[in-house]
């Protein structure tokens, strides 16, 4: 077939939000939304998802790794971000959030050497001096920090962020006045700014001085006196001054006025436990749990009692709250920590996995299921826990260091952080330090200190593993890979029934190229504990690398015997590789016998199924989807649905979710796809304008609506749509993109490449960029500079399949080597394997090399994919022609012409005149 042009790639993306759940941008939206909402594990889910459909989504991948840095994930962060550079070197904006990961992870240098990267291409923008300053606040170098804010309020005098941030510097020198002009001058834009009365009470509390914190605090109040939560502040930062009577004044009136409510009862109660009123601060407690608005009242109520030495009924009564309140976090923590201090490892691991149940980002259980696993003597994972631990919270490390204990705080440490020490107390490690510092030096690349804290902990007994498979670590880490091994091997050696050393030499192996030695380490596994799935699975994955089939199936068979969901999955993944589906199925069918809750394996029973275009199946594999995951059944019949052309049915679908908890906005634009798929506009236009109205502050609802115009041919109307989404953000290049399309459809190629020009010039490392002004050039009928932008374009993204089946094409024409388009199609074939144009493409070159019976077969493919397509049936019939097959030659090159007369088919001419030719013999 021939070219994939700039305009078909947003059909593309369009099409497939519904035959694949949803598109990259979509998800992108989905993640952005999730962002603006506080909820970054689902926008971290939502961007892994839009990368796994474009590994060179470097806008995804940038607020994936923002999403990592809100959560402390600052080393993922910090992946992603070198990752959007490297993808594209001119995203500016990844210097600066680099910048600020650094300083969480203590590389200020690293820090300074980005965010000047970023200041001498973008000497304009405040927020980035802002940044910068905090960096060098963070070295002490106040100096510098006032230099750069300085800069910032010179662009932007009224900016007041950077106002109190220079507060905050000037009052870490010691400059108060200043600190506190600085803050003045923000209030002087408006008075009840809240933000910049907090600041100053943080710099007061900062310096120790709570009676400029309660006077900053009453401020506050006299801007907002019914403010109950600056109330509540107030009586503790009493507290915390040790005023007592007025925190309890404070308590005394907001329980006068506000009588329904339980923070004064709660405050009293805390001014009470403060006193060592236990008590009575037991009984305040109690009366405000009984209103069930503070949570923590719960809490504290077994906290007392854990204060008064009866740990027995602090387990109690923790249970107690966690029977009242299943979903508080806090009481099993404390309870598992109690349990840990009476050597009841087992209750301690219970109470931990319970917690992350409800809440698997939850640093500190982590790190109480990895104490509670040391004391089981389950090494393994006690490792995994304590890395999970660090990953979800690297500051933890650094605060334990510090402070030489943990806190468990998950909420406002100034409420609870005496309390919690207090607990503390009795169990100061709730984790191996030595283990939790080594890992923090390992991640600050700081690998003889990791060695040697590692050294001076082993004692010649088994835990000595634990040890030396981290010591190995972190020589592996530091390159050192003989030392690494040898490690591991006394890892091995202290105790040989601790499998992490084996898989971590393994690992290490083949990531030289040892296969061999790889083997031998999982060999080894297998010789400790002959069932080891993760063993088994890794040794039928480098035999089917190795093109050994029958030792990899014995080993995925293996694998699944032992009855865990990964086997199954890697098995029938193994048979789908094979393409060999119906034993794909009955492995699935296998998995879902053992796990009927499977929901992997029924996504993947139903996928075959719609390969195998048995859509009944697949229909009947997904409503028992549904009936477990209902949003994920739901899409995937609707998938299946619009594969059989039947869009009201999958429109129907779709629309069942709106009224439950889903991503609305995600769903309407899955509905305006299918709408477009069936060519109802009307209904479509209609979709996309309730999807402007849910979100007005987005550009998200008016790059659908586009798409609608474009679709329906009204261009204009596009095109006054896509200028009103680059008004509402500028920033998004998508609706660029969609602008110079729509301007290619009307031929108006100048304005197109202005615009493609225009994108290039700001990211200058985007593909899509270069190979949108290939597209265009080659509608201009200048085929050679489209070769030289593509060929830009795949220097830049290899993989990108448009570019790469352009390219082929071309070069298939003429305008190349035809042994290159025969690869280039190959490539494209691999990655996009049931695309027709790419079938097409591939089948063409080809032909094109006199290798008729393999285009042959390609060129039958595409029919498959593409029935309507003239240019794939004039294709065809030249194949049969070259092959003598004439009747059929004949038949294609008439179904060619019928279906070229309704298109735009430029080999509609040549098919007239061979099958012409072809009557005159």
């Amino acid at each position: 077939m021939h070219k994939i042009t700039a305009v078909l790639i947003l059909f593309f993306v369009l099409a497939a939000g519904c035959n694949k759940g949803l598109s990259k941008q979509q998800y992108y939206e989905k993640g952005v939304k999730f962002l603006e909402s506080g909820n970054a594990n689902g926008a971290i889910i939502s961007f892994k998802k839009a990368i796994e459909l474009d590994q060179n989504y470097f806008e995804a991948r940038y607020q994936l790794g923002h999403a990592y840095y809100l959560q402390g994930k600052y080393e993922s962060a910090e992946k992603e971000f070198l990752k959007v550079l490297r993808l594209n070197p001119s995203f500016n904006d990844a210097h600066v959030a680099l910048a600020k990961t650094y300083v969480n992870t203590s590389k200020v240098e690293d820090a300074i050497k980005e965010i000047n990267l970023y200041l001498g291409k973008n000497s304009g923008n405040p927020e980035a001096y802002e940044t910068a300053a905090a960096i060098y606040a963070v070295k002490k170098d106040y100096e510098k920090a006032e230099e750069y804010l300085n800069k910032a309020l010179g662009l932007s005098p009224k900016r007041v962020s950077s106002k109190l941030v220079l507060a905050e510097v000037y009052s870490a020198r010691g400059d108060i006045d200043k600190a506190e002009a600085q803050i003045k001058e923000a209030l002087e834009f408006d008075a009840r700014d809240k933000k910049a009365l907090y600041a100053l009470a943080r710099i007061r509390h900062r310096q120790g001085k709570n009676a400029d914190v309660i006077s900053i605090y009453q401020k506050i109040l006299d801007v907002d006196p019914n403010n109950l939560g600056a109330q509540f502040e107030l009586g503790l930062a009493y507290i915390q001054d040790k005023k007592l009577d007025k925190a309890k004044e404070i308590a005394g009136k907001i329980r006068k006025a506000y009588k329904q409510s339980s923070e004064g009862s709660y405050l009293t109660g805390l001014v009470l436990f403060y006193e060592k009123k236990i008590d009575e601060a037991l009984a305040l407690f109690q009366k405000s749990s009984h209103k069930k608005d503070i949570p923590g009242a719960f809490y504290y109520i077994g906290l007392c009692y854990f204060e008064k030495g009866n740990l027995e009924q602090a387990v109690s009564e923790f249970q107690n709250a966690i029977d009242m309140m299943p979903g508080m976090v806090q009481p099993r923590l404390l309870l598992a920590l109690t349990h840990l201090r009476k050597g009841r490892a087992e209750e301690a691991e219970r109470e931990t996995k319970r917690v992350l149940e409800m809440d698997g980002e939850n640093a500190l259980a982590h790190n109480l299921l990895g104490s509670a696993y040391l004391a089981l003597k389950k090494s393994d994972l006690a490792m995994e826990e304590f890395d999970r631990a660090i990953e979800l919270n690297p500051g933890l490390v650094d605060a334990h260091i510090k402070k030489g204990a943990f806190s468990l705080v998950s909420g406002d440490s100034q409420k609870a952080e005496q309390e919690f020490l207090s607990a503390v107390k009795i169990a100061p490690a709730l984790l191996d330090s030595r283990i939790i510092l080594a890992k923090y030096y390992i991640r600050i690349n700081k690998f003889q200190e990791a060695v040697n804290i590692l050294r001076e902990g082993l004692k010649g007994d088994a835990n000595d593993a634990v040890l030396y498979n981290m010591i190995g670590a972190a020589y592996l880490s530091a390159n050192d890979s003989e030392n690494a091994r040898q490690n591991y091997e006394k890892a091995i050696s202290s105790n040989p029934k601790f499998l992490q050393p084996y898989f971590n030499s393994a690992a290490a192996y083949l990531n030289t190229g040892e296969k061999e030695a790889a083997l031998k380490e999982y060999k080894r596994v297998l010789a400790v504990d002959k069932n080891n799935v993760t063993a088994l699975i890794m040794l039928a994955r480098v035999m089917e690398a190795d093109k050994k089939d029958q030792e990899a199936v014995s080993y995925y068979m293996k694998a699944k015997e032992q009855g865990k969901p990964a086997a199954y999955l890697n098995l029938a993944a193994y048979h789908i590789r094979k393409k060999d589906t119906k034993q794909a199925a009955e492995v699935l069918k296998e998995a879902l016998h053992v796990d009927p809750k499977n929901v992997q394996a029924r996504e993947m029973m139903g996928l075959l199924h719609m390969s195998n275009k048995d859509y009944k199946e697949a229909l009947s594999v997904y409503r028992d989807l549904k009936e477990g995951s209902p949003e994920i059944g739901a899409v995937r019949m609707a998938d299946v649905y619009a594969a059989m052309g039947d869009y009201d049915k999958a429109v129907t679908e779709l629309k069942g979710l709106l009224g439950k908890e889903t991503d609305k906005a995600a769903v309407l634009k899955d509905i305006v796809n299918l709408y477009i798929m069936k060519k109802d506009f009307t209904a479509a236009e209609k979709t996309a304008k309730e999807l402007i109205s849910l979100k007005p502050e987005s550009d998200a609802g008016y790059l659908t609506l586009a798409a609608v115009y474009s679709e329906s041919s009204q261009f204009r109307d596009a095109i006054n749509t896509l200028k009103k989404a680059q008004e509402i953000n500028p920033k998004n290049i998508a609706a660029k993109e969609a602008l110079g399309r729509v301007y290619t459809s009307l031929k108006d190629f100048q304005k197109a490449m202005d615009i493609f020009k225009d994108i290039e010039k700001t990211n200058p490392g985007y593909a899509i960029a270069h190979f949108l002004q290939g597209s265009v050039l080659e509608q201009m009928d200048n085929k050679k500079d489209a070769v030289e932008k593509y060929k830009k374009a795949l220097e830049l993204s290899p993989n990108l399949t448009p570019a790469l089946n352009n390219l082929a094409y071309l070069y298939a024409e003429g305008y190349g080597p035809v042994d290159k388009a025969v690869e280039l199609a190959e490539k494209a074939k691999k990655l996009m394997p049931k695309d027709g144009s790419i079938t097409d493409t591939l089948g063409w070159a080809l032909y094109k090399s006199g290798t008729y019976d393999d285009a042959l077969k390609y060129f039958i493919e595409a029919t498959y994919y593409l029935p309507g397509d003239p240019s794939v049936r004039y294709h065809l019939g030249l194949a049969y022609l070259k092959k003598g097959v004439e009747d059929k030659a004949e038949e294609q090159l008439k179904n060619s012409i019928r279906l070229g007369r309704l298109s735009s088919f430029a080999e509609f001419k040549n098919a007239q005149e061979i099958l012409d030719g072809m009557k005159k013999r």
